[in-house]
């Protein structure tokens, strides 16, 4: 549907994202319009194309749990669904993979309260019937892990404050209650305690690691991975804890209206102030520094007291939570010490005296060292140390790096208590659970924003990959031709941030320098991106750039950038604390450790640390939770458009629609599609809705590559199904001109018709009191029919009832004779097929382990004889490397050092376009054989099963014929030689399909072994060209994983076929079973059929006495013909003519009225 005037639409308004409204105004020309709000009444000018979305009334009220189940998959529609179920209390939507769970700022909501889990718990591997939740999350990735036994993680990402940490103990909490779902109540108990352990953690990483910002109370200043342990069945064992950077700066200051971290203001506030020389916490320059003292959480004394507890509950001594508070108040006193400048250097202020005082008192340092190091340092030079002034702005940054790397390592080492208890060595696999800091984006941005959101733009490059993979997927399932389509890919930008030569490395390269600039920085990475469309440097910008992320451009202000990213500590101020007579702050710091080359930077440390994350999670299987804060306001039901919006695109919600768009957005049901659109092909389409829906696409005129039909939805690019709907416009416009001509012409018709009316009026007055008069003669004729009848069955049945009391009681003794003989009958044929049934248990247990022991051998056979051929050709190869890395080393030497780089840079690049070809290749012929044998396994059960219905039927075809004996009773011995053949004949069958059975599986398991020692050597022959490059015990070391792996997969092999046999004993258990079922229906068909002859004489007396009853009838009709004849000849005449009664036969006439101003009903036939 085209835009224009009137059109119901989507658009964006500035207050509000995106709202419904009507278009007031459009030139089609320039592509500008207006529009106005449906509810709000506001009218937005200057609206573009883009963004105006069309709409239908009733996709308005369209809810789905899953956002990609719309019908039209837009921005606008994500967020009218989202906003209509939040406002309804549903918080949780699912979009794909991801789970959108909005902050809904109460914990009272019916359905979300704790004592639903249960209705969670009690669902199968997958949940189905449930409303989206992070429960939900965690009961799918647990099972994932149980069934696929591969590892998993969950990423919980957004804002401050939009319920990050919440929801990560959500998922927490409803994995260990469903660890402890089933098993003893020894392991229910264990798998409880280490779920209340990690509770327990909670306080003191929260304590030291969270803070309040102007977005939330307690918000998490450091991102964390949790790896949730689980043993073989499934129980929870353990956990262990990853931080990734903490946010340093805000241990020294924090932004206005935000505090420091929770554990400065629970100091002050806790018992220990006098022991600690702290005073009113205004007097502290950190913790006054954003005007912020009070906080709904972490802010009294006995919070203090609870953080104290937990840390006594996870393992820390009295003597060690001592120090730790007392390193905390001893950060408060040194950051209040001033320096005033001296010459070319600086001196303590006056004031600073008493902080020196009771810093160096509770760390228990040298005083007079610590004033020295504060002001001056050495330098090497030459071999000889020369000591160096410092200015003021030196020392406060010497300061603050101290009191940065002390509560740092405090915090660190705080994590790896609560892993001493919680981590354990398990068998099992592990749920991972990252709950990390969302894409940022303030008014000032620096070097943490930088790293944050490179993490941010890792993982949504990582999540593009594999939900763009996915969807392709899903089409290509759907026979939907995927070959255009691109899908949104941001590792340009990534390359630019963290790539060779990019921000990153010149940042560091800055570093290194003895004289570098911010300033200096900013220039070299503006030479290196300028060209690059995800860098911006504004003319006017002299210290910020700009990068266009994902979700949005970030500026970043440069100052402080090299020092944040230095962030050093001098060797002097190490061997300082280090010489503390206080054991736990002694061994805070590491000892200094003499480096050669560059030294390790902070955005280094961190970039290795993401590679390292990155690579873990592309080892699992991932899941998703995007937290939103629906309103600023931070209240229950107030939902903010604008607010929302931004943070679906941070999620990266809105980039799955991306991908979506890049494919077919639309996906409509055929039943839906051919509904609606049929009106567009003229003279009708096929009644299969797959080949209507080709046929309404192909009369459209739309090409191919805008719109395919797949097997069960048809596909549509958006502007495909604009297209479509403007032609179905057309084609309504042209129809209802149509019919607004046949109404006029029938006008004239209808004129006509009532004057005809008009001059048949008296007639029909006449008819009537005629068809009244017939009307109540069938009244009362079927009143009397009625009556006799009644009396008729009165009689039949009292007749009935007392044959039945006569034929009771004649024939009892005979029923009782043919009950003891079926007893006795039954008795006799269960003896005999509980020796059947023994006899073929055992023929059973024989062949299976005949069978069992031949495919062991076989399997064994093939090992031993791969793992010779494997071991041979490793030795030659490694024999081989070991030559050539030696003459490579030679070479090098030899060459200059550029020459080196540029020849390895080609050799990498050739290398991995090579292993590309060739990993392509063999997952191309690696997915055509499993295509094959997927197609051959079907067929052979499908021949089987054939198989086994012909033989049901059969078997039950003779056994009806035995039972019956063609009407005649059989004797003993007669039955006996019956039965003996037909055993003969099932047994002789069995020893068949068993023969068949055997030959077949042993020749399934021999390809199938055939089939991993192909892939195992293919794999092998690729590895191998990887490894010229290593090390010869590398390679090594993996070959002897690929053997063991094709070990494993070999035994798994190996337990498959034990099941299959297992199942199909299991069958024939449950077929002979049936049988002896189908003889005792038999048996009672039998009887019933005889109690049946002795009924058949009382039908028909009943029968007689119908015909009496029928004859009766003929009678009266005919006596009423008679009269009829005599006073009414007109009425007889028509009755022999087969006259109709008017009350039936005029139902579909339209009615009209009579003179008398009644309605009645026209005797006119159409």
């Amino acid at each position: 549907m085209s835009i224009e005037k009137g059109v119901l639409v989507y658009f964006q308004c500035p207050k509000n994202s995106w709202i419904v409204g009507t278009v007031e105004d459009w030139d089609p020309v320039k592509k500008i319009g207006s529009c106005r709000g449906k509810t709000t009444s506001e009218v937005v000018q200057k609206l573009k194309e883009d963004q105006l979305m069309v709409t239908r009334e009733e996709l308005l009220d369209e809810d789905v749990n899953d956002l990609l189940h719309l019908t039209l998959l837009h921005d606008s529609t994500i967020l009218n669904v989202l906003k209509k179920r939040y406002m309804s209390d549903v918080i949780y939507t699912n979009i794909g993979a991801i789970v959108v769970a909005l902050n809904p700022f109460n914990f009272k909501i019916p359905w979300y309260t704790d004592d639903n889990m249960p209705k969670y718990l009690a669902e199968g591997d997958r949940i189905e019937t449930n409303l989206p939740h992070s429960w939900a999350v965690a009961h799918n990735t647990y099972w994932e892990m149980m069934n696929d036994e591969m590892n998993q993680c969950i990423l919980v990402s957004g804002e401050s404050g939009a319920g990050k940490t919440e929801a990560s103990k959500i998922v927490m909490k409803y994995l260990a209650a469903l660890s402890c779902k089933s098993g003893s109540d020894a392991q229910k108990t264990a798998a409880a305690a280490v779920g209340q352990k990690i509770n327990l953690a909670s306080p003191p990483l929260e304590s030291y690691g969270n803070a309040r910002t102007v977005r939330n109370d307690n918000s998490s200043r450091f991102g964390k991975f949790m790896k949730v342990k689980f043993d073989a069945q499934g129980f929870l064992m353990g956990a262990h804890i990853t931080k990734y950077l903490l946010e340093k700066s805000r241990i020294v200051t924090a932004s206005p209206g935000e505090r420091v971290y929770h554990s400065f203001y629970l100091v002050l506030r806790g018992k220990d102030t006098a022991s600690l020389k702290l005073t009113d916490q205004k007097d502290y320059r950190s913790v006054s520094a954003g005007k912020q003292w009070d906080n709904k959480e972490f802010n009294t004394s006995d919070e203090y007291d609870e953080v104290c507890t937990a840390m006594t509950t996870i393992g820390i001594d009295d003597e060690n939570i001592a120090s730790m508070w007392k390193t905390v108040a001893g950060i408060l006193h040194i950051l209040n010490v001033d320096f005033e400048a001296d010459g070319e250097g600086s001196i303590l202020a006056p004031s600073a005296d008493k902080c020196i005082d009771n810093t160096v008192s509770l760390w228990e340092v040298d005083k007079q060292k610590m004033q020295r190091e504060f002001v001056s340092t050495e330098l090497d030079v030459g071999g000889q140390l020369i000591t160096k002034l410092l200015t003021p702005v030196k020392a406060i940054d010497g300061r603050d790096a101290l009191v940065k790397a002390l509560y740092d390592q405090e915090f660190g080492w705080l994590v790896t208590k609560c892993n001493e208890i919680l981590d354990v060595d398990n068998s099992g696999c592990w749920i991972g659970l990252l709950d990390i800091f969302g894409f940022e984006d303030f008014e000032i941005n620096s070097f943490e924003q930088f790293c944050i959101n490179l993490a941010n733009e890792t993982l949504q490059g990582h999540y593009n990959q594999f939900i763009f993979t996915r969807d392709m997927e899903e089409c290509r399932a759907e026979g939907i031709d995927v070959a255009d389509v691109e899908f949104p890919d941001n590792s340009p930008c990534l390359i630019m941030m963290v790539g060779k030569g990019g921000i990153s490395a010149l940042l560091d390269e800055e570093c290194a320098l003895g004289k570098g600039t911010d300033l200096g920085f900013l220039s070299k990475i503006t030479d290196a991106c300028s060209k690059n469309e995800f860098f911006q440097k504004k003319a006017l910008d002299r210290t910020t750039f700009t990068i266009h992320h994902y979700a949005g451009s970030v500026s970043y202000e440069v100052e402080g950038f090299l020092e944040k990213n230095r962030d050093t500590l001098k060797d002097a101020m190490k061997l300082l604390m280090r010489a503390s007579t206080n054991n736990f702050i002694a061994n805070l710091l590491p000892p200094p450790v003499e480096r050669s080359g560059p030294k390790l930077t902070v955005g280094g440390f961190f970039k290795s640390q993401l590679k390292d994350l990155m690579d873990l999670i592309n080892s699992t299987n991932p899941h998703w939770i995007r937290c939103v804060k629906p309103h600023p306001a931070k209240k229950p039901l107030h939902f903010d458009g604008v607010s929302t919006m931004h943070q679906l695109a941070s999620a990266g919600v809105l980039g799955t629609v991306k991908i979506r768009k890049a494919g077919f957005p639309v996906r409509i049901r055929f039943e839906d599609f051919v509904q609606r659109y049929s009106i567009i092909k003229d003279g009708g389409v096929s009644a299969d809705h797959r080949t209507a829906a080709a046929e309404i696409i192909a009369a459209s005129g739309i090409d191919p590559k805008r719109a395919q039909c797949g097997n069960t939805r048809a596909f549509l690019k958006s502007d495909a199904y604009v297209d479509l709907e403007q032609l179905k416009r057309e084609k309504l416009q042209k129809h209802a001109r149509v019919v607004q001509a046949f109404i006029s012409a029938l006008k004239p018709i209808q004129a006509v018709k009532d004057q005809v009316y008009v001059k048949n009026k008296e007639l029909v007055e006449r008819l009537r009191v005629a068809i009244k008069a017939i009307v109540k003669a069938d009244w009362e004729e079927n009143a009397t029919r009625t009556a006799i009848e009644k009396e008729e069955d009165d009689l039949f049945n009292k007749m009935i009832n007392q044959f039945h009391a006569t034929s009771r009681e004649i024939d009892y003794e005979r029923i009782a004779a043919l009950e003891r003989e079926f007893e006795a009958a039954q008795a006799d044929e269960r003896f005999e097929l509980e020796e059947e049934w023994e006899e073929m248990r055992e023929t059973l247990v024989d062949d299976e382990a005949r069978l069992r022991h031949g495919l062991c051998g076989i399997i064994y056979d093939k090992i031993a004889r791969a793992r010779q051929e494997e071991q041979r050709r490793l030795l030659k190869k490694a024999e081989e490397a070991t030559k050539a890395a030696h003459l490579a080393r030679l070479e090098e030497r030899q060459r200059k050092s550029e020459t080196v780089r540029l020849n390895q840079s080609r050799n990498i690049d050739k290398i991995k376009e090579r292993s590309q070809r060739e990993a392509a290749r063999a997952a191309a012929a690696e997915a055509r054989r499993d295509e094959e044998e997927r197609k051959r396994r079907e067929k052979i059960i499908s021949a089987e099963l054939k198989m086994m219905v012909k033989e049901e039927q059969y078997q039950a075809s003779l056994s009806a014929k035995g039972r019956l004996g063609g009407g005649k009773v059989l004797n003993p011995q007669e039955k006996e030689e019956r039965d003996r053949k037909e055993w003969q004949r099932m047994e002789g069958h069995r020893r068949k399909m068993k023969l068949n059975t055997y030959t077949r599986q042993t020749w399934e398991e021999m390809k199938h072994a055939d089939h991993d020692y192909e892939k195992v050597s293919a794999q092998l022959d690729k590895a191998e060209k990887q490894r010229e490059r290593e090390m010869v015990v590398h390679q090594r070391e993996k070959e002897r994983r690929a053997l063991e792996e094709k070990k494993k997969r070999q035994l798994e092999e190996q337990l498959r076929t034990t099941r299959e046999i297992e199942r199909i004993r299991t069958k024939q258990v449950d077929i002979g079973a049936k049988m002896v079922k189908e003889r005792s229906e038999m048996r009672k068909r039998a009887e019933q059929k005889e109690w049946q002859l002795l009924q058949q004489y009382f039908r028909n007396e009943k029968q007689h006495k119908k015909l009496e009853k029928e004859r009766t009838a003929e009678n009266f009709d005919r006596r009423r013909k008679e009269h009829m004849s005599l006073e009414r000849p007109s009425q007889m005449e028509a009755h022999d003519k087969g006259f109709v009664p008017l009350s039936k036969r005029v139902g579909t006439a339209p009615p009209f009225v009579m003179a008398n101003g009644v309605e009645s009903v026209s005797p006119r036939r159409r």
